[in-house]
C-alpha cells in the first residue's frame, strides 16, 4: 500500500505538530510494516536516515518562495494533494488541520490537535489567517477520518465544527524517549552550564502567547517569594521571545519588570530538543500554567523526566496527568503560588510526584499513536 505523509512540520521540531510529525514517522519506521511505501512531503529537506520502502518529496511553489501563510495555502491546497495522486497514494496522513482535499480515491486522515482558533478567535488576527482557518476547517469535516489528540479536544471538535463524535477517534501521543532516560551527573551539569543555570530552579518551557498565561506565573512567583522567603530558588523560562512579532506574545521582559523579579528569573530562549531533558530532570519543579492545553505535551515531558509537576486545571491536562501532579487554578496566582511552594518546601512530595510522573508517562507511546491511526 502506498501511503502519504504531510511532513512539512519536520522543520520546526520544537512545536507541538513537529514533535507529532516526528514521533509518527519514527514509529512508523522502527515498528510498522516493510510491505507498505511511504512517501514524505516537505516544504524543506531534512537530514533524516529512510528505509528503502520511503521516499522523500520536497518541493516548494515556483513563484513564491516566502515561507508566509500565502505559500502555505498554495502548497497544502493544491501541490501537495496532485504529488500525492501523481505517487498514486491510497492513504495520505495530515497530522495537523490544514487545507488539504483529495478524491475519494485517497483515503484521507487527519490529526486535529485543539481548537484553540474557535476558543481563543483573537488568534485570527488578520485576514490571512481568517481564511487559512476557514480552509482548514473545511478540509477537516472533508476528511475520512479524524484523530483528536485527547477526549478534551474530540469534544471541541464536536463542539465547535458539528461533526459527529463517532467520526472522532482519540489517539494519545507520546514524546521523545530521550526524556525517559536515567540522569546523568556529568551531561545534565554541563546543559546546565550552557545556558548559565546555576542553583535550585522552578522551569516552564513552551510558548510566550497569552493563552500560556506566562503573565499569571509571574504574578504567582512574585507572590511565592513573598510568602515564603525562598528568593533563592530562581524561576527559569525557556522560549522565544516573539512579542515583537505580535501582540497576541507576552512581552516577558516588560512582564518582569512589572513584577520586580530581575534578578530572580531567568529567561534563556530557545533550548534545542537534545537539552530539554537535563532541563526537566534538574529542575525542583515543573509548572503549566496554560490556559488551553489540546494535550500538554511539555507536561508529559516532564513527567516523563522525573520532574515534579504541577499544571493548571483546564482543558486537557487533567486527562493527561491523571493524580500524578498537583493542580491549580490558572486565573488565581494566589492558589498557582500556594501549589508551588507546598513541593518547592516538601522534599517526600517532590519525589512522590517524581515516581507517580514516571509511571503515568509510560502510559503513553508512540506505538499506540500509530497503531490507532494506521488500523
Amino acid at each position: 500500500m502506498k501511503i502519504g505523509l504531510n511532513a512539512s512540520f519536520l522543520r520546526k521540531p520544537d512545536t507541538g505538530i513537529g514533535q507529532v510529525t516526528r514521533g509518527l514517522i519514527d514509529e512508523l519506521i522502527h515498528g510498522h510494516s516493510r510491505k507498505n511505501e511511504y512517501f514524505l512531503y516537505l516544504e524543506q529537506d531534512i537530514d533524516l536516515a529512510l528505509p528503502k520502502n520511503f521516499h522523500k518529496r520536497v518541493f516548494l511553489p515556483k513563484l513564491w518562495r516566502r515561507d508566509d501563510l500565502v505559500r502555505k495555502v498554495w502548497w497544502e491546497k493544491f501541490l501537495l494533494p496532485a504529488r500525492a495522486q501523481k505517487d498514486d497514494c491510497e492513504i495520505f496522513l495530515s497530522p495537523y488541520p490544514c487545507p488539504t482535499f483529495f478524491s475519494k480515491k485517497i483515503r484521507h486522515k487527519m490529526i486535529v490537535h485543539d481548537m484553540i482558533w474557535k476558543v481563543f478567535p483573537e488568534y485570527l488576527d488578520n485576514w490571512r489567517k481568517k481564511i487559512y482557518a476557514f480552509l482548514a476547517f473545511q478540509a477537516v469535516r472533508d476528511a475520512d477520518e479524524i484523530y483528536s489528540i485527547s477526549e478534551w479536544s474530540k469534544r471541541d471538535i464536536h463542539k465547535y465544527l458539528k461533526i459527529l463524535k463517532e467520526k472522532i477517534v482519540v489517539a494519545y501521543p507520546s514524546v521523545d524517549p530521550n526524556f525517559s532516560v536515567e540522569e546523568r551527573h556529568d551531561r545534565d551539569n554541563s546543559t546546565l552550564e550552557k545556558y548559565e543555570i546555576f542553583g535550585r530552579y522552578i522551569f516552564y518551557v513552551g510558548g510566550f502567547d497569552f493563552r500560556k498565561n506566562i503573565s499569571g506565573l509571574l504574578e504567582a512567583y512574585s507572590k511565592l517569594i513573598e510568602r515564603y522567603d525562598i528568593d533563592e530558588v530562581k524561576l527559569v523560562l525557556a522560549g522565544e521571545d516573539k512579542s515583537k512579532l505580535s501582540p497576541l506574545f507576552t512581552n516577558i521582559q516588560k512582564e518582569i519588570e512589572r513584577f520586580g523579579l530581575r534578578d530572580v528569573v531567568r529567561p534563556i530562549g530557545f533550548v534545542e530538543q537534545a537539552d530539554l531533558p537535563a532541563l526537566y530532570r534538574q529542575a525542583e519543579l515543573f509548572v503549566l500554567p496554560s490556559l488551553y492545553e489540546g494535550f500538554g505535551l511539555p507536561a508529559l515531558e516532564a513527567m516523563a523526566s522525573g520532574a515534579p509537576t504541577a499544571v493548571s486545571k483546564s482543558s486537557a491536562l487533567p486527562e493527561v496527568c491523571g493524580d500524578a501532579v498537583l493542580y491549580f487554578n490558572p486565573y488565581e496566582p494566589e492558589e498557582m503560588a500556594r501549589v508551588m511552594g507546598k513541593i518547592i518546601r516538601n522534599n517526600s512530595l517532590r519525589h512522590k510526584l517524581s515516581e507517580k510522573g514516571r509511571a503515568r508517562a509510560k502510559n503513553f507511546s508512540w506505538q499506540k499513536f500509530v497503531e490507532i491511526i494506521m488500523q
